[in-house]
């Protein structure tokens, strides 16, 4: 089951965003202007993105118009007329007040660490790409509390860098093309319970989330 999202294309400051968009030119005996890329497309899969599902196979959506993930389910990125695959990413297991492990931990500043186990896997076609690196950096997911309200802090802080010892965290600066990696998100919550959202900086119209 998947979903699609039309990104928009606003580019924020930090270099490991997630705008997956080719580069077109033209082929003209006469120079011709650049062309600016095709909107990207952000798919939520659970297999490959060959074919659109009918509205009733379609996967569930909150009422902020982000797909529902549990742990364990996939979620995809593609672009072009053709879907080539750029991106899969997986959130394996959500841990609340996982223990730190870092030589200089401190507590949290919000109040809980919660801590994702996760994989990224990217395709040589990324290369292709206006801005060639994926990233699930904590300043991209916002936790919604039981009544609904979005926490309107970033959820990184500098107690939740220094959790985890660096072999154990993601890669900082994002995933290249061709790359496979596992690791942690550590992100500074307000509360134990919750929902977490993942919106890939760039200025995406949708995500996903997780309740935990």
């Amino acid at each position: 089951m998947r979903g699609i999202i039309r990104m928009k294309k606003s580019l924020p400051w930090l270099a490991l965003i997630t705008v997956l968009g080719f580069s077109l030119t033209g082929c003209s005996k006469a120079p011709e202007a650049a062309q600016a890329p095709p909107a990207p497309v952000v798919e939520s899969i659970a297999g490959t993105p060959s074919t659109s599902p009918s509205p009733s196979e379609g996967p569930k959506k909150s009422p902020r118009g982000n797909f529902i993930k549990a742990p364990g389910e996939t979620g995809s990125m593609w672009t072009g007329a053709d879907k080539k695959t750029t991106v899969v990413f997986t959130i394996h297991s959500i841990t609340v007040d996982a223990p730190c492990t870092g030589a200089y931990a401190q507590p949290a500043e919000k109040g809980h660490f919660v801590v994702l186990d996760a994989s990224i896997e990217t395709t040589p076609e990324l290369a292709e790409s206006s801005f060639a690196r994926f990233d699930l950096s904590p300043h991209s997911w916002q936790f919604v509390g039981e009544n609904g309200t979005t926490f309107n802090g970033s959820l990184a802080s500098g107690a939740s860098y220094g959790c985890m010892t660096d072999s154990e965290i993601l890669p900082i600066n994002g995933v290249g093309p061709a790359e496979k990696v596992t690791g942690k998100i550590v992100l500074d919550v307000p509360a134990a319970t919750g929902t977490l959202v993942f919106k890939p900086l760039g200025g995406s119209v949708g995500g996903w989330e997780w309740s935990f």
